[in-house]
């Protein structure tokens, strides 16, 4: 009953259970204090945090209405949570308030701080001094950004990249957009809305210039950053890369974003491309930017070999302007061609399903 008392192994099995009952212990109570030291730290910090916003809001609003008053001595651990509301407010604010904060900025000397984060700060640190910089818009910084921007961490470089934008966008465009097509982790619409930030004259040239002359795989990639950069009654530069493209992927992706009705020649001519794909978004784009007398197009496309072309003849005939339910109905019942019939009437089904 009690043979592990006379046997040497059963004695050791015996020490070997109590040694991993003890480590399991250890390491149960070490995880417990770390959570509990985690928990303070954060108190802590939430504390200072709501001090610096009872403390320096008030200041950081009349500096921003304008107030020069010279602000109180900084404190080295509100340096941080004051960097941080600082650029909140920045984000927030319009006009001449941004030279009221940065007045402040200076006076405090949150541009060296924002510099010494830039460089030798952890990620978040990074991000935020650099996010300051941008703010701070001193050219004084611009070697600094621009050696950030080819950093491995998307996020750090996209951060670098906002502030050279922010500081002189049409010298910075080429910069940002060659980092761009040199890299594949920049997400197209983090960098759209920077570009559009920038503005359509900053940036336009820049990126005609590359559009036109880069070879396809790379245009893909541009195309969708000109639809968002775009500034409205100018000449397309969309339309100018549908108007020489000849690679498929090209023209499919340009007919996806083009929106100018001085394309509607050319989205007529893709209309019977030989590649189904480019046939498939013309007539999207045809729906998207005809009218009347693009009807027929459409109704002859309902008839084409592909499936897909057919069903997005059907979707872009249903979009027209005065082509209505009723009216839909009346054209199915008197096509001759029993594909395209099919077609239109499971579209409809879809409109309706979908309502």
């Amino acid at each position: 009953m009690f043979s592990w008392i006379s046997d040497p192994s059963g004695s050791d099995e015996l020490r070997l259970v109590l040694v991993l009952g003890l480590l399991s212990m250890v390491v149960t109570v070490g995880l417990l204090l770390q959570v509990l030291a985690l928990r303070a730290r954060s108190r802590r910090r939430q504390a200072v945090q709501a001090r610096v916003v009872a403390r320096w809001r008030p200041l950081l609003l009349r500096a921003a209405a304008g107030d020069e008053e010279q602000p109180p001595a900084l404190p080295r651990r509100e340096r941080e949570p004051l960097l941080l509301l600082w650029n909140q407010m920045q984000d927030g604010l319009r006009g001449s308030a941004h030279e009221g904060l940065n007045r402040f900025a200076a006076a405090l000397g949150l541009p060296a701080l924002a510099r010494r984060a830039a460089l030798r700060g952890g990620g978040s640190r990074r991000v935020l001094g650099l996010h300051t910089l941008g703010h701070v818009r001193d050219p004084a910084d611009w070697d600094i950004l621009a050696a950030l921007l080819p950093q491995p961490r998307s996020f750090v470089s996209l951060a670098a990249a906002r502030a050279l934008l922010q500081i002189d966008a049409r010298r910075a465009a080429p910069l940002v957009l060659d980092e761009f097509l040199a890299r594949t982790d920049w997400p197209v619409p983090r960098l759209g809305t920077l570009l559009r930030e920038a503005g359509a004259d900053a940036i336009g040239l820049a990126l005609s210039d590359r559009l036109l002359d880069q070879p396809p795989a790379q245009q893909v990639r541009l195309l969708p950053l000109a639809r968002v950069t775009e500034a409205p009654g100018r000449g397309s530069v969309i339309e100018g890369v549908l108007a020489r493209a000849t690679d498929t992927g090209v023209l499919a992706v340009s007919l996806q974003q083009v929106h100018g009705p001085a394309s509607l020649r050319r989205v007529r001519e893709l209309c019977t491309h030989a590649d189904w794909h480019v046939r498939s978004f013309a007539a999207l784009a045809l729906g998207r930017l005809g009218g009347a007398p693009e009807r027929a197009q459409l109704i002859a496309m309902l008839a084409d070999r592909e499936w897909w072309v057919r069903y997005r003849a059907a979707q872009a005939l249903l979009g027209l302007p005065g082509v209505d339910e009723l009216a839909a109905r009346a054209l199915a019942a008197g096509l001759t061609d029993r594909y395209a019939r099919d077609m239109l009437r499971q579209v409809l089904a879809e409109r309706e399903y979908a309502q």
